[in-house]
């Protein structure tokens, strides 16, 4: 027989019709426990713990694409991503790499990030571009909260180009990716 605390059962051993109301274990006046389904400990459980993502729900990745800047290209370019679950982005990481002559040491320095969107709205508190530095892979504090989305909903990173001005076969390769919750 189960022992009854307060509604509760003891590591969810309770099983129904198992009690005989009246029997030497039961507190008078607490409620029947419905077994395992309904254990504190596994409702808990199923709910997660705090700041960790709960049961249903995964942290993954969303690509957002890669573009290439050359010389006499496109200076702004849009990364783009749709994601098939219900998904909502906490870290945004930028990555940029040199190619040919070009002399660059941190190819995020030479990036700004002009808007970031979920759908149609902006998530960004102003419409002052972002240093690209912001959104390095080692960059430090800098979760966001962007909005949940449906699937189908396009997320989109705009970039621009603000280095020195590319030569004949110099390029500069960016490409991203949005870490974030997703419903499965």
């Amino acid at each position: 027989m189960a022992y009854d605390v307060l509604g509760y059962d003891v590591l969810g051993d309770d099983v129904e019709g198992e009690d005989v109301l009246g029997g030497p274990f039961d507190v008078v006046g607490a409620a029947r426990s419905g077994g395992l389904r309904n254990a504190r400990w596994a409702q808990q459980l199923r709910k997660g713990a705090p700041g960790a993502p709960a049961i249903s729900e995964m942290m993954l990745p969303l690509g957002l694409g890669t573009f290439t800047f050359t010389a006499g290209g496109a200076t702004t370019a849009i990364l783009t991503a749709q994601p098939q679950l219900a998904f909502r982005g906490e870290r945004i990481v930028l990555s940029a790499i040199a190619g040919g002559n070009l002399n660059i040491t941190q190819g995020l320095d030479a990036l700004t990030v002009g808007d970031i969107k979920v759908g149609q709205r902006s998530q960004l508190v102003s419409a002052s571009a972002l240093p690209g530095a912001a959104f390095s892979a080692v960059a430090f504090g800098v979760r966001t909260a962007l909005d949940p989305c449906a699937p189908g909903i396009v997320i989109t990173v705009s970039v621009s180009y603000i280095g020195p001005t590319l030569g004949e076969g110099e390029t500069l390769t960016v490409s991203g990716v949005i870490f974030g919750r997703s419903a499965g």
